[in-house]
């Protein structure tokens, strides 16, 4: 009797987590939707853009809603597979990652810049639209208390090396971003605007570095493969690959692109992500039969 009232127990708190984060979710997504329609006098969609079949058929603002829907449950879904393994407590575990999307995106909007030569305070307004509430997303799920165990708190891997962390992220990401652009693997200003290019490559390089140092993602008690894995494949792949994929949803000729930078920029990140782990002396053989939590 009493085990079955510890389960009964057990499904309501899953059940009332569960519309918690709906609720959360879809909260964002609508502020996100409003946050866009006051800023539309900045978009920087052309007069006349080539959509895709899809964009054609539902109408803009539906694969704008839709893409809105999905990207932000990426967000929370990655949030909730990794939170545990966060530093702080609920509400620092939700700000540090939201915080560490939401930089992510605004950068990823300001490549506009650089790449079209759209004015930069129309992609950063654009841009804020969409961090100011991936943010919000993030403290919000915080907030969640899980329904299963405590919350782990990671220890820091080696807090004096955060600085070498940042720049070795910042120098792999600008290589091989660098040997992208120009053998034209992928699309880039680097003709056309090549300060701009260099200076959105490198500051994109110290933010991926720096939200590794935010999520303490080389904290000792794993493997470096499951490390690696957490941060490559799931913080930075699931949300840059989420952000990336509002172009080739809306327009034509974009798919080929984004898909080869997002896995040439995981690529890099988790060359980036094991080389820092190894620095910091903490790491274990890639070979482990551990997996990553993804």
């Amino acid at each position: 009797m009493h085990r079955h009232m510890i389960e009964e127990k057990r499904t309501i708190m899953n059940i009332r987590e569960k519309l918690q984060i709906v609720l959360i979710v879809s909260g964002c997504v609508l502020l996100d939707i409003f946050l866009h329609v006051l800023t539309a006098p900045y978009g920087t969609m052309p007069i006349d853009p080539d959509l895709n079949f899809v964009a054609e058929i539902m109408g803009v603002e539906t694969v704008a809603a839709f893409w809105a829907v999905s990207a932000f449950s990426v967000v929370a879904f990655v949030f909730l597979r990794i939170r545990e393994f966060l530093p702080g407590g609920g509400v620092r575990k939700g700000f540090l990652y939201g915080a560490s999307v939401a930089l992510l995106w605004f950068l990823a909007m300001l490549e506009g810049v650089s790449l079209f030569g759209n004015p930069l305070i129309n992609e950063m307004v654009v841009g804020l639209s969409d961090a100011i509430p991936v943010l919000l997303l993030g403290v919000s799920l915080g907030f969640v208390k899980p329904s299963e165990g405590p919350a782990i708190c990671s220890g820091t891997g080696l807090p004096a090396k955060k600085h070498q962390a940042i720049v070795l992220f910042a120098a792999i990401f600008l290589a091989g971003r660098y040997c992208a652009y120009t053998t034209g693997v992928i699309k880039s200003g680097i003709q056309v605007r090549p300060v701009g290019t260099f200076l959105w490559t490198l500051l994109m390089g110290i933010a991926i570095g720096a939200t590794f140092e935010w999520l303490d993602m080389h904290r000792k008690g794993k493997s470096s493969r499951q490390r690696v894995g957490e941060f490559a494949l799931c913080v930075f792949c699931l949300n840059w690959g989420a952000f990336l994929m509002f172009m080739p949803l809306l327009f034509s000729g974009y798919i080929a692109d984004v898909l080869i930078r997002i896995a040439l920029d995981t690529s890099l990140v988790m060359i980036a992500s094991y080389l820092t782990i190894s620095a910091a002396g903490h790491s274990r053989t890639m070979g482990s039969g551990e997996s990553c939590i993804c």
